[in-house]
């Protein structure tokens, strides 16, 4: 399959692979919504997106003390941590295959199953999870059987262009959004899309290549995975969900760049719709958005 995708790719011009993976999108994913055909879950005009960087261990604090001030939106493990029933999300965003794949390594699985069980049990308010359009949501609704929780899956692919005019017309179809590489960046484009004027964005560490080191003996690319709600550990970084491709250093370079760059589309996109970010995090390496404190 990879050889055939890569012989495709080789044969037609680069310009209409985001038209292509659209349409492989739009056939394939017939049960995902279109954001404009999505009724997003808003009590405050304000909104905190919690990242899963290291920072937010130092910020999580301050951000509790002004919980009823924001709505929230959460991404991946958040709700194993003890602060997910005090901010109560409206708004969770899984982007991860090892989240929905059923190729997934059993540590991957272990993790999830722990997570939407924690979901199905905790959570007594309303809350929208969002999905990729490609998600296979069913083994989230094996776990996830909570009326409170609406699983919706987007139907939304990755698109950029050096012609912002360009992003902003696809952007606003519902159907395109920036890369889909890191779950952050999808948190921020659908709290845009829920017409929140502000938002405040902590643990948006961004640090991972800071994280990276190549093994000087076997040339092997080692991380150090440090999360809020996690102890740090060290282990050689595969490609998910299966753990079983080795990553290079390009691809993961590749993939830090190409999330740095979605940040900026979507600070550009956030003005174009009159909405404000802040970056609140106590540590960060995006400079795509102004600095500030939560106040």
């Amino acid at each position: 399959m990879n050889k055939i995708k890569s012989i495709v790719k080789f044969i037609i011009p680069q310009c209409w692979w985001p038209e292509i993976s659209f349409f492989r999108h739009l056939l394939l994913s017939r049960d995902a919504k279109n954001l404009k055909k999505i009724k997003f879950l808003k009590t405050r005009e304000d909104v905190i997106v919690l990242g899963n960087g290291p920072s937010l261990k130092n910020d999580m604090e301050k951000v509790v003390k002004n919980s009823n001030n924001y709505d929230f939106v959460c991404v991946n493990n958040f709700c194993t941590s003890p602060y997910y029933e005090t901010i109560k999300p409206s708004k969770y965003i899984f982007l991860d295959d090892y989240f929905f794949s059923e190729n997934a390594h059993p540590d991957w699985i272990k993790q999830r199953e722990s997570t939407f069980k924690t979901i199905n049990e905790k959570t007594h308010w309303a809350m929208q999870v969002f999905l990729p359009p490609s998600a296979n949501d069913r083994i989230l609704k094996k776990f996830i059987k909570n009326t409170n929780v609406e699983i919706i899956k987007i139907k939304v692919v990755g698109y950029d262009n050096l012609i912002f005019k360009k992003i902003v017309q696809r952007f606003d179809t519902g159907y395109f959004g920036p890369y889909q590489g890191n779950v952050l960046i999808y948190a921020v484009y659908l709290s845009i899309w829920a017409k929140h004027k502000r938002i405040k964005i902590f643990g948006a560490d961004l640090s991972f290549h800071k994280d990276i080191e190549v093994n000087q003996k076997n040339n092997n690319v080692d991380i150090r995975f440090r999360h809020f709600n996690r102890e740090d550990h060290v282990e050689r970084l595969m490609k998910n969900p299966e753990k079983i491709h080795p990553f290079s250093m390009s691809e993961i370079m590749q993939t830090t760049a190409d999330s740095f760059r979605a940040h900026e589309l979507l600070n550009h996109y956030a003005i174009e719709k009159n909405v404000e970010i802040e970056n609140c995090s106590s540590f960060s390496f995006i400079d795509a958005y102004i600095r500030n404190e939560l106040v």
